[in-house]
């Protein structure tokens, strides 16, 4: 899950950030989750993939649990089935009109690649790509990220 923007991916994550980023906008982008272990290192193959795509993970990077407050300070939260939409809808219902799948635009759920081999993880991050690609670009039309102030 992305919040702040949230994810609930370490790819998710990575991807939304580096949009952000190359678009020059102001935005926080972490990533949370329900079930991961709080702690876990990213899987080895989400570390090589990013990193073949220049949009590295960083190495500390560990899991962290969602809590109410990122979700309340959540600007947009996205999800990457509707298993997990389910869930925050649940959990924190006042989220659910700011939770969306990741692949929305595309029209695809994507699947947690976590016990599938590399060549997954590569198919998983296409579509984060896409659907991080669109998402700020539409965050941004709609005037919910804004280019970054120089001061």
């Amino acid at each position: 899950m992305c919040t702040g923007n949230v994810c609930r991916s370490p790819m998710g994550e990575a991807l939304v950030a580096h949009y952000v980023d190359l678009m020059g906008l102001d935005a926080n982008v972490i990533s949370r989750g329900f079930a991961a272990p709080v702690g876990r290192s990213p899987h080895p193959h989400a570390l090589s993939v990013a990193q073949s795509h220049g949009v590295p993970i960083a190495e500390e990077k560990r899991a962290a649990a969602v809590n109410s407050a990122d979700m309340v300070m959540a600007t947009a939260i996205f999800v990457m089935d509707e298993g997990h939409r389910r869930e925050v809808q649940r959990r924190y219902p006042t989220a659910l009109g700011k939770t969306f799948l990741l692949g929305q635009w595309q029209g695809q759920e994507i699947a947690d690649p976590i016990n599938d081999p590399l060549s997954v993880f590569e198919s998983v991050w296409a579509q984060c790509d896409a659907g991080a690609k669109e998402w700020v670009k539409r965050l941004q039309e709609a005037g919910m990220l804004r280019v970054n102030a120089v001061v």
